[in-house]
């Protein structure tokens, strides 16, 4: 099974990059695209890295932000009838409070005109064998983010966004274990538990993804780090939202368990 990051924010050689995630997971069943970023950037990049779009059998989103969301009218486009696999709560609008305004950053009206296929599902729901979505993760740990607040859904009015429709994709391969990461709104630790729960394991072989450090203060990343080291998370790959500061200090403490994942970037697990 292979692991390629279509699109984050950081650039790779010859490639589109963006502030958003999209994730490539190659199997001897098909291939499932996690997050489409915020355009077609992913779509763009899976051609120049030789990739075959019609391998895609599914999409597969881990919440209903624009950077993850916005290149669905693109795979629309690119792949008739691919059945789009989401939490509902996916479609609502959503906001960012940005100091005394409000803006949009749920996904893009385009997108959700689309000739797309949803699948909705609020349990764990298998895509194909070894890929697995989560559903909806329990909140086991309070991580405490500081900048929670700031995200608001429209349900009947406005209220605060505890991102119930974030999911994570657990992949196995044999007794390997990995998991996709959107952006841990609901916690690093919760994902990887909900993760470990699901595959029944005691460990995680590769964790990649948006992990929402960017305001942590040191004592959330300390309690991190002493979470990925108890529950044995032996490699962990930072992407998109996690933040420089963040990948800094768990690099320091964890060490080559900890790198940087940058567009065009690859893992087989």
């Amino acid at each position: 099974m292979r692991i390629t990051l279509l699109v984050d924010n950081l650039p790779g050689r010859g490639l589109r990059s963006e502030h958003g995630i999209s994730l490539l997971v190659e199997t001897d069943a098909g291939s499932v695209l996690f997050d489409t970023g915020q355009s077609d950037a992913w779509q763009h990049n899976l051609r120049v890295l030789g990739k075959n779009p019609g391998a895609i059998q599914a999409v597969a989103l881990s919440h209903g932000h624009y950077d993850h969301t916005g290149g669905l009218a693109a795979a629309a486009a690119l792949l008739p009838g691919v059945t789009v696999f989401a939490h509902p709560d996916c479609l609502r609008p959503r906001f960012a409070n940005d100091g005394l305004r409000r803006r949009g950053i749920g996904m893009p009206q385009a997108d959700k005109n689309s000739e797309t296929s949803f699948t909705f599902n609020e349990r764990p729901e298998t895509i194909m064998p070894g890929v697995t979505l989560s559903g909806v993760i329990p909140l086991r740990i309070e991580t405490n983010d500081p900048a929670a607040n700031r995200f608001l859904i429209q349900t009947d009015h406005l209220e605060p966004d505890r991102f119930v429709d974030e999911q994570c994709l657990i992949l196995q391969e044999g007794e390997r274990v990995g998991v996709l990461l959107g952006c841990s709104h609901r916690g690093v630790e919760n994902n990887l538990l909900a993760a470990l729960e699901l595959a029944g394991s005691s460990h995680v072989d590769l964790a990649i993804g948006g992990m929402h450090l960017g305001s942590a203060d040191d004592a959330r990343l300390k309690a991190l780090a002493g979470f990925l080291q108890e529950h044995d998370i032996r490699h962990i790959v930072c992407c998109h939202c996690t933040g420089d500061r963040a990948y800094r200090y768990l690099s320091a403490r964890l060490g080559e368990r900890v790198t940087q994942g940058h567009t065009g970037s690859w893992w087989q697990l």
